[in-house]
């Protein structure tokens, strides 16, 4: 009997307690089913300008940046190729204008603002060649962000910039050293902006300064020389090619930086045992492509010179290297071999680099490296990549361009939280080029290997810590007459709970989700508390 009376006591305890214990289990499961956070990314291409008809944009090679209130802007060439844009000036087959969009808050969507350069609506603009974009740091006097945009024009270049947020825009013919090639923008503050080009036909890198606050008009300073060979006096063109001897320079402007206001550029220089050897080199051939970084302290006027890493493949690529610095002033210069990108980083201004790390997966193909950096630590690293190991310059390795079969190129993007120690990649567009991928500029033998042309952006919103890219893409047709500029945002993590899928019915049909979580404890309980019960009710029976 007392062995009946303390089974029937345990049967009741225990069914009692997992009656009880069931919502924490419910609670519990549901807990380990929350999603990790995670961000999204959409994919469009940029609307296309008022006015001309269009389906959707038929620019390329675009340029990005983000105030520090979070929106960005891109600019981008009106290709003068374009098939159906009424303002593609085909009978020069360059100088068709640029167009500049503005993003809402986040970056989801972008509305077109303006072609600068046009001289009517549907007419072609004394600009359109080699186009880039920088925003002011700090607000000017009405309170906005000066906007700045740079294209070429006959014989030098043109700078445009907004100083109401883009709802009017002046144009400047710029001075300076006549023939200019490849300008690109770097800005400082609310009035300071920095262009840095190269003058044909010696590709002689220059850079000058401007005020446009104060006397928009006329430079600050005449141009200091970018002496493109290092420690040395040569002013020749660096290396063989098409491809000049500097790319795009950054202005570290973080408060918190011990080198604000430093600017840097990154070069490239085809390496020779004597720098007088360089002529003959390029002849017959370089020992390496140096990489190497220029840097100014004095805004501009002069600069030293420093080994960044040598690239013993000799690979020449347009626009192969990028810079960015984060908040605390470090320095990450991206650059590729036609193969792989790599990043090298810099503590000290500049002056001292770490090897280079590798960022894309192996068999894997990664070029054009575009790099963009925080706060303390943070570097994004944006690419066109492909899973197929080789040079994207091989049409034996990558197919011919949008062939079935070709190599299929996506926007790539490797992330760092650690100062570039380690990286998380991701593949964030669809394909946007099959086949051969061009590097070498107007050399390239298939015009439709370069449909990408040569180089594309990433920003990192100040605000949100959250990327846009701005990047060129041939699909579906793969034509270059049919590219157009497309972007890519990066959108918050969203916290998402898994509810299991039970329903309760009511009224006419309507299913009303519960929130409760699995039943089994319960109905355990249960069933324990009434066999304990019936026990004790037998024992009572029998006694």
């Amino acid at each position: 009997m007392n062995r009946r009376r303390t089974t029937s006591r345990l049967l009741v305890v225990s069914g009692a307690a997992l009656t009880l214990l069931a919502p924490l289990a419910s609670a519990s499961a549901t807990a380990a089913k929350t999603a990790a956070p995670t961000t999204t990314w959409i994919t469009k291409p940029l609307p296309p300008a008022s006015g001309t008809g269009l389906v959707r944009n038929e620019d390329g090679e675009p340029g990005i940046g983000v105030t520090p209130s979070g929106q960005f802007w891109i600019g981008s060439d009106i290709a003068p190729y374009a098939a159906d844009d009424p303002r593609a000036e085909k009978n020069s087959g360059v100088l068709s204008g640029g167009d500049v969009w503005s993003s809402n808050g986040d970056g989801s969507s972008y509305t077109w603002n303006s072609d600068p350069f046009a001289e009517a609506v549907t007419r072609f603009g004394l600009a359109g060649e080699d186009t880039d974009l920088t925003v002011a740091t700090e607000k000017n006097s009405n309170g906005f962000y000066n906007v700045y945009i740079a294209s070429l024009w006959i014989g030098s270049s043109g700078l445009a910039w907004s100083a109401d947020g883009g709802k009017t825009w002046q144009l400047n013919r710029l001075g300076g050293v006549p023939a200019q090639d490849r300008p690109w923008l770097a800005a400082d503050g609310p009035c300071d902006v920095v262009i840095g080009y190269h003058q044909l036909p010696l590709f002689t890198p220059f850079v000058n300064t401007y005020d446009v606050c104060t006397n928009g008009n006329v430079p600050i300073s005449g141009g200091a020389t970018l002496d493109p060979v290092n420690n040395t006096a040569l002013t020749l063109s660096d290396f063989p090619g098409t491809s000049s001897s500097f790319n795009k320079q950054v202005i570290d402007t973080s408060p918190t930086s011990p080198h604000r206001h430093a600017i840097y550029f990154p070069m490239t220089l085809c390496a020779a045992e004597q720098p007088t050897d360089v002529l003959i080199a390029q002849a017959n051939g370089c020992n390496g492509t140096q990489y190497l970084v220029a840097v100014s302290t004095d805004g501009g006027m002069t600069f030293s010179y420093h080994k960044v890493v040598l690239d013993p493949s000799n690979a020449v690529l347009v626009w192969a290297a990028t810079v960015a610095t984060d908040a605390a002033g470090t320095v990450y210069f991206a650059w590729s071999d036609a193969r792989n990108s790599y990043l090298n980083v810099s503590h000290d201004g500049g002056t001292t680099w770490s090897a280079s790390k590798k960022l894309n997966a192996p068999k894997t193909a990664a070029v054009y490296p575009t790099v963009a950096a925080g706060k303390s630590g943070r570097v994004d690293v944006a690419w066109y990549g492909t899973p197929r190991a080789g040079n994207s310059n091989d049409s034996k390795v990558m197919g011919k361009p949008n062939a079935d079969g070709s190599a299929a190129w996506s926007v790539m993007l490797a992330r760092s939280t650690d100062g570039g120690a380690s990286f998380a990649i991701r593949k964030i567009s669809s394909t946007i080029h099959r086949g051969e991928l061009c590097t070498g500029g107007s050399s390239c033998s298939d015009t439709s290997s370069r449909n990408l042309l040569d180089d594309f952006g990433v920003a990192i919103s100040p605000t949100t810590g959250l990327d846009s890219i701005a990047f060129t893409d041939d699909q579906p047709q793969g034509v270059n007459s049919k590219a157009f500029t497309a972007y890519a945002t990066e959108l918050p993590a969203v916290n998402v709970i898994f509810r299991p899928a039970h329903h309760t019915t009511t009224g006419a049909g309507k299913k009303l989700a519960t929130t409760g979580g699995t039943v089994a404890p319960a109905v355990a309980g249960l069933v324990l508390v009434f066999a304990g019960l019936w026990l004790r009710r037998r024992r009572t029976v029998l006694s």
